[in-house]
């Protein structure tokens, strides 16, 4: 039986196909849902379906990624400004949106209420102070505006986390925001990496670590060193994958020694 027949296989691959398809038609602009959180272990993958779904739809320039970035109440409001017409789409992935706090968090909690309200009409997001920030006179943002834009949040909190931070507000952000939840059990993980590596050619041809990716020396080492110690590695990830055969690579004769003595063993 090959990985993709496998009904574990099947199911993990039927979860992030849903983040593909929501993902695809946001660059639409003609879903009238207007928000998706993608919560998940981190290395697992949930970034490179979102990015593969624009490469497919040939959207990639309807789309602002966000990549650990740290942002002010001020900065996420012109951030909406940006992308705020129909079809746009704005990508927080890794972002500190659950960190922020006080006033910063409580008024991108009602931005983001505001931008993904479900309504066939406008949906107005306003911004008003005593003075005007640099930011917005720098690119003449006006005080109000109307977003048709989509948001895509990528994040490695968990619901019951977002729950906590969000408080009384969890309510109506979950109401408005598609929720794809990307938790993998051990044999999952295992299993579906080693999908990816003997099927998908992740650390090959279609390597996105390092240009040219790896032998298929290293790619079978890897898959059997996978096999042999998944037991005992905490996280069995894509990531972590990348990482041994980058090991083994960089240090073919003490690549074992070194994987023994990083910080991926239970």
């Amino acid at each position: 039986m090959t990985h993709s027949n496998n009904p574990i296989v099947q199911d993990v691959i039927k979860r992030f196909m849903t983040v593909h398809a929501i993902s695809s038609i946001y660059v639409t602009g003609n879903s009238a849902q207007k928000g998706l959180i993608i919560s998940g272990d981190a290395g697992t993958g949930k970034s490179h379906y979102v990015q593969e779904a624009f490469v497919d739809t040939e959207t990639t320039e309807r789309v602002d990624y966000n990549k650990s970035r740290s942002f002010t109440a001020p900065a996420f409001y012109a951030k909406l400004w940006f992308n705020r017409n129909q079809g746009d789409v704005v990508v927080f992935d890794d972002c500190n949106l659950a960190g922020l706090t006080g006033n910063d968090f409580k008024s991108v909690v009602d931005m983001l209420k505001g931008a993904t309200e479900m309504t066939k009409g406008e949906r107005i997001i306003g911004w008003e102070r005593a003075s005007q920030n640099n930011l917005f006179k720098e690119h003449n943002i006006p005080s109000s505006f109307d977003f048709q834009g989509s948001i895509i949040w990528i994040t490695n909190y968990n619901f019951d986390q977002l729950q906590k931070k969000f408080g009384p507000h969890w309510e109506a952000i979950q109401s408005r925001f598609i929720q794809v939840p990307i938790y993998l059990n051990g044999q999952e993980k295992l299993m579906y990496t080693l999908y990816l590596l003997e099927e998908i050619d992740m650390l090959g041809k279609n390597c996105q670590t390092k240009e040219g990716g790896y032998t298929q020396d290293i790619i079978d080492a890897t898959c059997k060193y996978l096999r042999d110690n998944f037991k005992n590695i905490t996280n069995v990830t894509p990531r972590v994958a990348a990482k041994i055969a980058d090991t083994m690579e960089q240090f073919p004769e003490t690549w074992e020694m070194l994987i023994e003595n990083q910080n991926i063993f239970a």
